[in-house]
């Protein structure tokens, strides 16, 4: 694994970029802030905690890019990183948790996709970080941990229904 770290710039208060092999995929944690806790941070975005779901350096460093300064090398850095690893396996205690590791929601972009895919049921989750108009599965059970379409990011994210109070749109 590799881990590279950044001062952040806008809403973020640090970047880090990275390869991760047993999971196959570059991974950006965007912190900000945090908003109760003096000198604490709080994530703002993490991508790539899912098996393969930031496949090229070049799709990590899309989303960094508009929250920190990077240097111009940090791709060919990050694919070295990847490259080094190609002959490492995983031991025993990666191989006992993947089992445990969620696989990426499905690549939905758009409401129409959504809707196709059988994300119907609109809602409105609300936490105390967050409010999110989504779309999801007509029998989503909201106590566990489902995909949702989120139509304010067009994109599919993991919801731990535990979380939120979610309401009929």
């Amino acid at each position: 694994m590799s881990r590279y770290d950044f001062a952040g710039k806008g809403v973020a208060s640090s970047v880090a970029i990275g390869w991760d092999r047993p999971l196959a995929t570059f991974f950006v944690q965007v912190m900000q802030p945090h908003p109760r806790i003096e000198g604490e941070e709080a994530t703002y975005i993490w991508k790539g905690a899912a098996p393969g779901e930031l496949p090229t350096a070049a799709a990590a460093i899309a989303i960094a890019a508009e929250y920190a300064d990077l240097p111009e090398d940090l791709g060919a850095t990050l694919e070295t990183d990847r490259l080094k690893t190609l002959g490492t396996f995983n031991g025993p205690a990666q191989e006992a948790a993947k089992p445990f590791i969620q696989a990426s929601p499905p690549p939905i972009h758009t409401e129409a996709e959504a809707r196709e895919a059988g994300y119907t049921r609109a809602v409105v989750a609300d936490s105390t970080h967050h409010t999110l108009e989504l779309l999801i599965e007509p029998e989503a059970d909201l106590d566990s941990i489902f995909f949702a379409f989120d139509r304010g990011g067009n994109e599919m994210l993991h919801i731990h229904g535990w979380n939120f109070t979610i309401e009929p749109e």
